[in-house]
């Protein structure tokens, strides 16, 4: 008797450990499955194998249009006075008045008008000065939300292809002052680690070394020269591809190209 029920606890535990095998075979099947699909879907590998928003949109810039950026941030600028710029990427749906408050959470989830919402506004960090953008060892930063779809700054993620780039390398800013053309040098994903939003130099050299840091970084060669002599603007969002990520579009102040 004793030798029976121990043949049958074995063929119970045996049985136990063909069951969990084969659960562990299928949960490995579907993850396999799960995963792949994941990346064909937008938003989850965002900017790598995908366009966000139209890929044939005309890149015309805003004297190709007959617009006036300046004027219209004026407009914008008599009801809301945080708005501080007009930022124009062309040939994407960056387009819009750029914010900026005393601190950088006034923006972050908080509209013009004060309603909480998800994306709050892009915005400039509240530590550069709009009217410096021509001085030495500036670096004018602008923040916009990662949304996953064709707004804010997710756009942005187009530049991680060089194909893009190729066809987008100029952005265009205006202030009250007048409106200035940046070329794009350096393209690249980071994290919260790396410290590009820099905005104190104690010398020049510094700043260039701030500077070649910066194109090291790029993921692809934009054969664009980038000195201490000149100034910058910073444009990051989150990149979700990876833990603490940002995806950062660096341009350089230029004459009109």
């Amino acid at each position: 008797m004793a030798k029976v029920k121990k043949n049958k606890g074995f063929i119970i535990m045996l049985i136990l450990i063909i069951v969990i095998a084969v659960i562990g075979v299928v949960a490995l099947i579907l993850n396999n499955i799960f995963s792949n699909k994941s990346l064909e879907e937008p938003g989850k590998e965002l900017g790598f194998d995908i366009f966000v928003g139209d890929e044939n949109m005309a890149v015309t810039t805003s004297s190709d249009e007959g617009r006036d950026l300046v004027e219209e941030l004026k407009a914008v600028n008599v009801t809301y006075k945080d708005a501080k710029a007009w930022l124009k990427v062309p040939g994407t749906t960056i387009d819009y008045p750029i914010f900026q408050g005393t601190n950088n959470t006034r923006y972050y989830r908080d509209d013009r008008d004060g309603e909480t919402q998800d994306w709050g506004e892009t915005f400039i960090d509240y530590r550069c000065d709009v009217e410096k953008l021509s001085d030495q060892m500036t670096n004018l930063i602008i923040y916009g939300h990662n949304t996953e779809t064709d707004n804010r700054f997710t756009p942005l993620l187009n530049y991680k292809r060089q194909e893009f780039y190729n066809t987008h390398k100029y952005i265009e800013l205006a202030t009250v002052d007048g409106l200035n053309t940046y070329e794009i040098f350096s393209v690249y994903s980071t994290d919260t680690d790396f410290y590009y939003i820099d905005t104190e130099f104690s010398s020049m050299k510094e700043y260039g070394d701030f500077l070649d840091d910066l194109k090291d970084h790029s993921r692809y060669d934009t054969e664009v020269e980038i000195s201490s002599a000149d100034s910058i603007l910073t444009l990051s969002t989150c990149d979700y591809s990876r833990e603490n990520g940002r995806f950062v579009v660096q341009a350089k102040l230029v004459e009109n190209p």
